[in-house]
């Protein structure tokens, strides 16, 4: 079964390999890099040189290759082919970007590149699209012309929102009649071309459909690629159905999962990435009137608390994340929740609660758009607000307060989902410890108490069963068996300014099979894969060797193929771009193998072990212990912990107690 099933997989693999080769033939990167970067040729039309789109470019600094259908950029290191260019320039995954370019292409994506066979085929979604796209134009027309819709146009001035803005997204207007819309797709769409899409709904008993949004006001929401897929309706605050839900969204189906999308980015994408900040508010009117007052970078949420998708949908076009939710006791809890979502994130998120209770549309009309702006500029780290909630809760002048505070704040360290993958649990540990630092700071106590007491937080949270994650990082060996997913694949580390020798050979061995591909049988033969050191590296010549294993001879393009990774992509192209500005060297393999040989021997006779530092044990709280004993213990090691500190502060510089540590600044 076992055979059965690699041989499937070696099949399905090769199927993939020809459908990403197909588009690769049918996209010319000269014309898809085109038509966002004025370019012009140089060496003979071979290369062509452009400002780069993804950094401050002043200088053109990006080189499309058009015999080998690559591109590079010389200062930030962008590079790769079609594929890579669309994941960069659209923020999107590697399926994503091949579905576009297969789209562009005209090609249909095979069975193994969608997302389930059992979901509908590519036609039945582009209907989808061009179902919701029609009735969007319905609610738009009728809603700038008819003068049933009056009172939609009234209401939407009078929450400030501008004819001008009214256009700009495509605001619509669904009229009192409960078949409307069923009116309007005759002999266009049928009944089930508008269920598809949750646009009708049919009656309970008594037979028939009926429309979704009846006198709503509707604000359309759009995917990542600017395709609108969904609506949220909002009741017209004179209607007769106004005793209802105010706002109404979309019912959830396989184009609109409202937890992954965020309301705006269509429209604020490019600013995003250019000021590498997004500002996140609670709805709809309160992004449009932040557009409208020249705030270009800000989204609304869709109804839902932030979750680890918006996280991760955030991430791909800013570093830095400003919650700028209403100043209500709903909108504090909001950020709240929102903290623990983010902290293990390599996202600067920050906070912004408006001062009044007010929310941003309001705050806008009133103070207008620079007094928002310059608030914005002041916003707090999210960490900060927090702790600033819980210090104006229980106040400092008190042991028992001090320990409520530490209590709450370790809490959150707790509840922070486990990073996976060693590259974001590293992360991850810098930033508790930084943490774990200013707590010392402002509760002046030494760093080493508060790690402790998270210990044994930790401890007493994992004896009871308890917990997301046991409280933050865990290896990623555990996360994997834990969860049954996989863990998260290690970002590929560039290669250093200064390759270390064993880097530079595994260079060489690159280039040398990529400039005289003959020469992958005796490296194959000679090197494995295991004696690589850095993990890109590695990875593109088990690419090399996968190529040789199906009979092939390696090449920039045949490895190009099998990768969907832009770190991997970039080191792709950085590869073969040394190896073509190398001078020839026929004889270079063999001094590879030699050294590698020589490398072996010495690890082979080298008997020196490796010794890593024990953590010191937990020292276990002597007797049994209720909780109520438990945190007057806290309480009391907190008051020796806050007395030390205070004795130490006292001490003149650079004179510690005989066997007392020094905390090391933070």
């Amino acid at each position: 079964m076992a055979a059965r099933r690699s041989g499937e997989w070696n099949v399905n693999r090769l199927l993939n390999d020809d459908f990403k080769e197909q588009v690769r033939n049918r996209t010319d990167l000269l014309a898809l890099v085109g038509e966002s970067v004025a370019l012009r040729p140089q060496r003979g039309g071979r290369d062509y040189v452009g400002l780069c789109p993804f950094h401050d470019d002043h200088n053109p600094s990006m080189h499309v290759y058009t015999d080998r259908q690559s591109f590079r950029c010389w200062v930030c290191d962008a590079g790769g082919d079609c594929f890579s260019f669309v994941m960069l320039r659209d923020r999107v995954e590697f399926r994503e970007a091949l579905e576009l370019l297969a789209n562009r292409a005209g090609l249909e994506l095979p069975r193994q590149y969608k997302a389930g066979t059992a979901g509908p085929t590519v036609d039945a979604r582009q209907k989808m699209y061009q179902v919701v796209a029609w009735a969007e134009q319905q609610f738009h027309e009728f809603l700038l012309e008819s003068p049933q819709a009056l009172r939609a146009r009234r209401y939407l001035r009078d929450r400030g929102i501008s004819d001008q803005s009214m256009v700009q997204f495509r605001l619509g207007y669904h009229p009192d009649e409960w078949e409307w819309l069923i009116a309007q797709a005759r002999g266009k769409y049928t009944i089930a071309d508008l269920a598809s899409v949750k646009l009708v709904k049919e009656r309970e008993g008594r037979g028939g459909w009926y429309d979704c949004f009846v006198d709503r006001v509707l604000f359309p929401i759009r995917d990542a690629q600017r395709r609108p897929v969904a609506f949220g309706g909002r009741v017209l605050p004179d209607s007769r159905y106004s005793e209802g839900a105010k706002y109404l969204n979309t019912d959830e189906y396989i184009l609109f999962i409202k937890s992954k999308l965020v309301y705006g980015l269509d429209e604020a994408r490019e600013t995003i990435s250019k000021s590498d900040t997004v500002v996140v508010t609670e709805g709809y009117t309160d992004c449009i009137m932040a557009h409208q007052y020249g705030l270009k970078n800000v989204v609304g949420t869709l109804g839902t608390a932030l979750n680890d998708n918006h996280v991760s949908l955030l991430k791909r076009f800013a570093r830095r994340v400003i919650l700028m939710f209403d100043g209500d006791v709903a909108g504090q809890k909001a950020t709240e929740r929102a903290l623990v979502k983010f902290l293990s994130q390599e996202i600067d998120l920050r906070t912004l609660m408006l001062p009044g209770g007010q929310d941003p549309a309001d705050f806008l009309i009133a103070q207008g758009a620079d007094a928002l702006r310059g608030l914005l500029q002041q916003s707090v780290e999210a960490w900060e607000y927090k702790y600033r909630l819980v210090v104006e809760r229980y106040g400092l002048d008190s042991i028992d307060s001090r320990h409520r505070i530490l209590q709450e704040m370790l809490d959150i360290l707790l509840e922070v989902p486990a990073a996976e993958g060693a590259g974001l649990a590293a992360k991850w540990r810098e930033r508790e410890q930084i943490i774990v630092g200013r707590l010392a700071q402002r509760l002046k106590v030494g760093e080493a108490f508060i790690r402790d007491r998270l210990r044994d937080m930790r401890s007493a949270r994992q004896q009871r069963g308890t917990g997301v994650g046991g409280g933050g990082f865990r290896p990623a060996e555990m996360a994997g068996s834990e969860t049954g997913s996989q863990p998260a694949k290690p970002a590929v580390p560039p290669l250093p300014s200064h390759p270390s020798r064993d880097d530079q050979a595994e260079l060489d061995l690159l280039m040398a099979v990529l400039t005289h591909p003959q020469q992958i049988e005796a490296a194959a033969r000679e090197v494995t894969p295991a004696e690589f050191q850095h993990a890109g590296l590695r990875r593109l010549y088990e690419l090399c060797l996968m190529t040789h294993a199906r009979g092939e001879l390696p090449s920039f393009e045949k490895i190009s193929l099998q990768i969907e990774d832009l770190g991997l992509s970039r080191l792709a192209v950085e590869v073969d771009e040394r190896a073509r500005r190398a001078a020839p060297r026929p004889d270079l393999l063999q001094h590879l193998i030699d050294y590698y040989r020589r490398r072996r021997e010495l690890e082979m006779h080298s008997t020196e072990p490796v010794h890593e530092l024990a953590e010191e044990p937990i020292a276990p709280v002597p007797g049994p212990a209720t909780s109520e004993t438990l945190d007057e213990m806290a309480k009391e090691r907190l008051r020796r912990a806050m007395k030390q500190y205070a004795t130490r502060a006292r001490r003149p510089s650079g004179m510690a107690h005989p066997g007392e540590t020094t905390d090391a600044p933070v």
